[in-house]
């Protein structure tokens, strides 16, 4: 039996492992994957509107995540931090929001999965982490000093992640199994729009700020992203369906598949009594299987690859490739980078949903891995912009591949909450790799630009890692399949 059977096969699964009900709530029929195709709760997504409406959000994060991250952050610390100490002050800042980021995701996507509010499970909590973000990010340009810079960036971040669990669970509740590859390639597709787009508009301003003051480029480069985040929630709130009954319903099924769960002794209930059975309890309670914690951990290793190329990227083109206008460098690395994923993500998709998400991650691993050591020998932003193809590609792959094998894996009862859990593991390699920074500083002391080159061994290492959890969950996969006789 190939991959791609065995993946469709799994999350049924694993919801059975979980103690949940696996029949589709109002009347939809349901797919081999636990999802549901068109049924009479209109579940699915038709037409190229209902792929832009739904996906219409993560341009608006995207734009104003990584023009923050990769543009305006770093100048702004070099604007309140010295020189010597710019990667420690830029880690320490960008590792704290993430921190808290992962730490608001899991409990905003279990309030989201409890929520029975007229107006929906989701969309109370989109309105409520955009409109607070937006406000928040007067802050970032106000701040006159580090401890103002890192309370204002923090509080941008965590709000922007209330908003971003629910968006996520709206694609397991709405999207059956098979539409899944391409509506997170049309997802990402729009999420890389929007990165490039802004981190070209800011890199190009942010180029004319003067360090130490707070200028009219600044507060260009920071009001653009703002009002793209604005309108996008806007416009989601407005036009994507967020059922009330459809929570009610699954909120029901849930507590009556736990307690049948119980009675029937589920794996997960019979731990015994101490410290292993409340873990196991509260594993099962969450819906984690060890499969899951193995792609959490893939998830982990990829994106701390992908942190550690966010986070010291700036930095080295301006150190060790000694590009005279770094920020101009660095939007062209991203636009490239950023056009390469565009151009990836809807063949990824299709490939994904037809051959199975896992070939598509390796092939994500050796790309990734590759295009990271090809770092060492960059001389001029040519070399740079070859460079962002490779690693565009390679993310584009992850994005497409990843999420779909994520979004098959959560359980249709718990949606959010298990979103929440995977966006823990996924920010919380991109908070990894902020760790990083310290070392970099003390090694750049050391040796000159040896901190970015042990940095980027690093990235090239956690992309392995990442390649190595999905053969493992792979392995274990076609192992339970051919005892139960699959």
């Amino acid at each position: 039996m190939d991959e791609s059977t065995l993946e469709d096969r799994r999350p049924a699964v694993d919801a059975g492992e979980a103690g949940e009900e696996a029949a589709p709530a109002n009347g939809g029929v349901a797919d081999e994957g636990g999802g549901r195709v068109e049924g009479p709760d209109g579940k699915g997504i038709s037409g190229v509107l209902g792929y832009v409406n739904f996906s219409v959000l993560a341009f608006g994060i995207a734009a104003i995540s990584t023009s923050l991250g990769y543009i305006i952050l770093p100048l702004r610390v070099l604007d309140v931090a010295p020189e010597s100490l710019k990667n420690t002050y830029l880690g320490i800042l960008t590792f704290i929001g993430m921190g808290g980021a992962m730490l608001i995701q899991p409990a905003i996507g279990y309030l989201s999965d409890k929520t029975t509010w007229g107006w929906g499970r989701r969309r109370p909590y989109i309105a409520l982490g955009s409109l607070v973000a937006t406000g928040l990010m007067v802050g970032v340009g106000a701040a006159v000093n580090f401890v103002g810079l890192l309370v204002s960036a923090v509080l941008v971040q965590l709000f922007i992640n209330v908003s971003q669990t629910p968006y996520d669970a709206m694609l397991k509740d709405q999207v059956p199994h098979n539409q899944r590859g391409k509506m997170s390639s049309v997802r990402a597709i729009a999420g890389a729009a929007g990165a490039v787009l802004l981190l070209l508009v800011t890199g190009f301003m942010m180029d004319y700020h003067v360090q130490g003051t707070r200028d009219v480029w600044l507060w260009i480069s920071l009001g653009i992203p703002t009002a793209v985040l604005a309108i996008t929630a806007v416009w989601t709130l407005v036009l994507v369906r967020d059922d009330r009954a459809s929570s009610e319903e699954i909120s029901g099924r849930a507590e009556e598949a736990a307690e049948t769960g119980d009675a029937e002794g589920s794996p997960d209930s019979k731990a015994e009594v101490g410290g292993e059975g409340r873990l196991r309890s509260l594993i099962s309670a969450l819906g984690v299987s060890k499969r899951n914690l193995t792609m959490l951990s893939a998830a982990f290793s990829y994106t701390l690859a992908g942190g550690i190329l966010m986070a010291y990227t700036f930095y080295f083109l301006q150190d060790v490739v000694a590009l005279e206008k770094p920020a101009s460098g660095m939007s062209w690395l991203a636009a490239t980078a950023g056009l390469a994923i565009i151009l990836t993500l809807w063949p990824a998709g299709v490939l994904a949903d037809r051959v199975g998400r896992a070939p598509l991650l390796y092939v994500s691993s050796v790309l990734g891995g590759g295009g990271t050591l090809l770092f060492y020998l960059a001389q001029s932003l040519l070399h740079v912009v070859l460079i962002g193809i490779v690693l565009g590609v390679a993310a584009g792959l992850f994005f497409s591949a990843g999420r779909a094998l994520i979004t098959d894996m959560v359980s249709e009862n718990r949606a959010a909450l298990q979103m929440g859990l995977a966006n823990f593991a996924l920010v919380g390699g991109l908070a990894a790799s902020r760790l990083g920074g310290p070392l970099v500083d003390f090694l750049n002391g050391i040796q000159e630009h040896s901190g970015y080159y042990v940095m980027l061994l690093v990235c090239a290492v956690a992309f392995c890692m990442g390649a190595f959890f999905i053969h493992r969950m792979m392995r274990g996969i076609r192992e339970r399949a051919e005892v139960e006789g699959v």
